[in-house]
């Protein structure tokens, strides 16, 4: 006991000197460094890059910049390994005073430096130039370019006329080069709306207003879908579905659990409609959608859990669709796609980001001008797991579908 006792007390010793060391400045020397000499600026996007000359001192540590923006006190550091350092988040071209400082491994400063900064238009200036708004389905589409990839947040506003004041309905946060966005679930009825760019330092563009109409969409009641396979009418369930010359179109069928009605029950996650397995590709899967509508958009939700991304969660796929399901010659092919992983990471890998979109679910939409069917086809293609795979199997949680309704 006694041993124990020793040694617990050298351990909260040890813990307790490291933790108040930890606290004190590595050196005791108080002796101010000299100065950094010869500062030369470049100005970038909304920042600048200032680099210097470092003084002969072993005792230095870093260099300090201080700065303000909208009145508020900032401060940027890079340790002496280095020969610049970058101050950001300017919303303007206006000159900036920064004030540099040597700063010793006591802490010590050295006597300020001043350079004038002047940084060239932000991020959030170019993106708002670059904004092309257009009436959707269901709302606005807003593409834009981000050239110096800067990490910003794009703000849609609706004026409401009754309440005489602007409400927020969608922010966009990005970062890559280049993006499109659309707002949804809006009225179709001319509205005035608006749209600005900020970042992360709170700076703000100025607020593109514009009117427009969103087209009228609504969402196809998922209790008229029918099952052809399991209906047997009127889409057949193999032939005379559109045909691939040289391949042969097999039965999908469904693994008894996983029954195709499940694919539009309302719920997403670990179960959906599942196809048997080891089938050669493309399959069909043929749906009665209960009405004759102009498709706008669907959207699909994968497989949940550890199988998004993978195993047989759709990667390439066709949609068909027709009025006339036993003409083989009337199918039109209505889209194509290719999921993309928003990460970009390999099978088998996933980031929030992967894990939030497919919680999220997938959408897609179709060209202005799509006809109106009442027949559709799903023509699987490849899941992830099978990627440009001859065999394999198909696995979704929930697809819905938006539109105009047609007599």
């Amino acid at each position: 006991m006694k041993r124990f006792h020793i040694l617990l007390c050298t351990i909260l010793t040890a813990f307790f000197a490291c933790k108040q060391d930890q606290l004190k400045p590595i050196s005791g020397d108080k002796t101010p460094p000299n100065p950094i000499m010869n500062p030369t600026v470049i100005g970038m996007a909304g920042a600048a890059e200032i680099s210097y000359s470092l003084p002969d001192d072993q005792n230095l540590s870093y260099v300090r910049a201080e700065f303000e923006i909208n009145g508020v006190k900032k401060e940027a550091k890079s340790s002496y390994f280095k020969r610049s350092v970058r101050v950001e988040g300017f919303g303007d071209t206006a000159e900036h005073t920064v004030t540099l400082y040597a700063v010793s491994r006591a802490e010590v400063a050295s006597s300020p430096v001043q350079v004038r900064v002047k940084p060239l238009p932000p991020a959030i200036w170019k993106v708002y130039k670059s904004l092309d708004v257009a009436e959707a389905f269901g709302g606005l589409q807003v593409k834009f370019s981000n050239e110096d990839r800067g990490k910003i947040v794009i703000v849609t506003l609706l004026y409401d006329p009754a309440a005489k004041e602007w409400r927020n309905v969608n922010n966009f946060y990005y970062g890559l080069d280049s993006g499109r966005f659309t707002v949804r679930g809006l009225q179709p009825v001319k509205q005035q709306f608006g749209i600005y760019i900020k970042d992360r330092w709170d700076n703000k563009s100025d607020t593109l207003r514009f009117e427009l109409t969103p087209i009228y969409e609504e969402e196809l009641d998922k209790s008229k879908f029918m099952s052809a396979m399991k209906k047997k009418y009127p889409i057949p369930q193999v032939a005379p579905l559109p045909k691939t010359p040289g391949v042969k179109i097999v039965e999908p069928g469904n693994l008894s659990s996983w029954p195709i009605d499940n694919m539009w029950n309302g719920i997403i996650g670990n179960e959906g409609y599942h196809t048997t397995e080891n089938k050669d590709v493309p399959v069909w899967i043929p749906i009665d959608l209960g009405v004759k509508a102009v498709i706008s958009r669907y959207k699909i939700w994968q497989r949940q859990a550890a199988y998004i991304y993978n195993h047989g969660n759709p990667h390439e796929w066709e949609l068909w669709g027709t009025n006339t399901p036993t003409d083989v010659n009337s199918w039109v092919k209505l889209d194509h796609q290719i999921m993309e992983k928003p990460s970009g990471l390999p099978l088998g890998q996933n980031s929030n980001e992967d894990i939030d979109a497919a919680a999220a679910g997938q959408e897609y939409e179709l060209p202005v001008g799509t006809p109106a069917v009442r027949y559709i086809a799903w023509k699987h293609i490849d899941s992830w797991a099978a990627v440009d795979g001859i065999i394999g199997h198909l696995h979704i949680s929930e697809i819905a579908i938006w539109g105009q309704i047609k007599k």
